[in-house]
């Protein structure tokens, strides 16, 4: 596609609409990247530390909907430059 035809394209779409500031708001609210460090959370991170050093596979297992993923993708993302 060519440029004048993305703009021709981009005329018959329209303009985006425009959020309002209280849906701008809770937006970026709910992007905000809190967290509560946990101790359990360090405990997991140290035992996939001492796995990944020690070149030994592990499994991370418990009951559904206790953090198993997010913990290990935070500690996948804290470590990303060690991979």
């Amino acid at each position: 596609m060519t440029s004048k035809e993305a703009q021709a394209v981009a005329q018959q779409l329209g303009d985006i609409p425009v959020n309002s500031e209280k849906l701008q708001a809770e937006i970026q609210r709910l992007n905000r990247k809190g967290f509560v460090p946990l101790e359990q959370v360090q405990i997991l991170h140290d035992w996939l530390e001492g796995k990944r050093q020690s070149r030994q596979s592990g499994r991370v297992v418990g009951e559904s909907r206790t953090g198993k993923t997010m913990g290990c993708d935070a500690y996948r993302l804290r470590n990303i430059s060690s991979n």
